[in-house]
């Protein structure tokens, strides 16, 4: 058995049929699957965007905390002198009332006997 000519345009045809349907098999699909990814990056970007704003947020609230953090270090370091010197007058505040209260425990006792006596 031998090829003829009506065997090899046969199979041709039959050729060019398959292809032509699986390239528009293909076309199909591949219009489907940029519809699908169409539809997800629409549900996704909203996110994207929201996770963005958020992040460039929380990066504002860093930079703030931090400025803050540094202004408030100053401000320790400006009042360590101010704080030390009024430890030092409440030191002496103290001495000076424990000083002066003995005498004048005495003398508040004192009084007390004599407005108890005095009734």
């Amino acid at each position: 058995m031998g090829w003829t000519g009506w065997t090899i345009t046969g199979a041709g045809i039959a050729l060019g049929v398959l292809l032509a349907a699986g390239l528009a098999i293909a076309l199909i699909r591949g219009l489907r699957l940029k519809r699908r990814i169409a539809a997800s990056q629409s549900m996704v970007s909203p996110l994207a965007d929201g996770i963005h704003r958020g992040a460039t947020d929380i990066g504002r609230g860093v930079a703030r905390a931090e400025a803050g953090a540094a202004e408030l270090s100053r401000e320790i370091e400006r009042l360590r002198v101010p704080v030390a010197e009024l430890q030092v007058i409440g030191r002496h505040a103290w001495v000076a009332i424990m000083r002066i209260k003995g005498p004048l425990g005495w003398v508040a006792g004192i009084r007390a006997l004599i407005k108890y006596r005095g009734r």
